[in-house]
């Protein structure tokens, strides 16, 4: 794929993702979700909650990489950017009818953000 079409997807990517963890965290009601029992289950969340900001934390690293952002500042932002991405979702769930913003919710999704941190630098040899 083409630097430009590289950096294009990857954008896109990143912006379809964070749409679909605002669109998830928009859901008031659990109870129909398979593997929930009553509404809510505390190790499916915190699965959930680490991958989606993994993977937010990824997108937006390859964004700034395809971009021309050197790894270490595109580490950042994008590290910066999921974490703080995280909190406005917490703050967001506020406003959600059947839902509430919980501080260990937004230190998972910072937790898969550090593992993407850590993985990232680790596969491309970043030091």
């Amino acid at each position: 794929m083409k630097k430009n079409n590289l950096k294009t997807f990857y954008i896109i990517a990143s912006l379809i993702w964070m749409v679909a963890i605002f669109w998830e965290s928009s859901i008031g009601d659990y109870s129909s979700v398979p593997g929930v029992k009553e509404g809510h289950n505390d190790l499916l969340s915190s699965i959930v909650h680490i991958l989606s900001y993994l993977i937010l934390c990824f997108l937006l690293i390859k964004s700034f990489v395809a971009s021309g952002v050197k790894n270490h500042k595109a580490i950042l932002y994008g590290f910066i950017i999921t974490v703080f991405y995280g909190a406005t979702d917490e703050w967001h769930q506020l406003f959600v009818l059947g839902r509430e913003a919980h501080v260990s919710d937004w230190l998972l999704d910072v937790s898969g953000a550090i593992i993407t941190v850590y993985f990232y630098k680790y596969f491309y040899n970043i030091k």
